[in-house]
């Protein structure tokens, strides 16, 4: 075996090891990253707050480990006194750059039933239109 030889034996190991731990590839890259949601909603809890019909954790005290895709969501979740389905009213998008390196992905459910998608390398945070719904709705009661 000549130099060469070895030099492309190993340029095929990089390649393939490369290509087996790369799901992130194309329009249909997926990501596993911890999920969870947050409801603004005062006026009832959630459960089985799913993304693409897959549970993502719910409340922002469970979270789940999800493989996500990117491109665009379906976003269910239902109301845990009346069973009540409710689904995004606006169109949820969610992009590589968005997932690439993150941790964590948080689905904030607002009153109004649209959904924004926030990820980060930290728990979860609140977002500030959250806490305005919030705000607002306890300074109307």
């Amino acid at each position: 075996m000549t130099l060469i030889d070895h030099k492309k034996g190993i340029l095929i190991l990089i390649l393939i090891f490369g290509l087996i731990g790369c799901t992130s590839i194309g329009a249909n890259a997926t990501y596993d990253i911890g999920t969870t949601s947050v409801n603004y909603n005062p006026s009832y809890n959630t459960y089985d707050v799913k993304l693409n019909n897959h549970i993502i954790g719910g409340a922002i005290s469970s979270i789940n480990t999800s493989s996500v895709k990117v491109g665009t969501q379906t976003v269910t979740w239902k109301d845990a006194k009346t069973g009540e389905l409710h689904s995004a009213k606006n169109q949820v998008i969610i992009t590589k750059e968005q997932l690439k390196g993150k941790k964590y992905l948080a689905a904030h459910l607002y009153p109004n039933d649209t959904v924004e998608i926030t990820t980060s390398n930290n728990w979860p945070n609140p977002t500030k239109k959250g806490t305005k719904w919030l705000n607002q709705l306890k300074n109307n009661r």
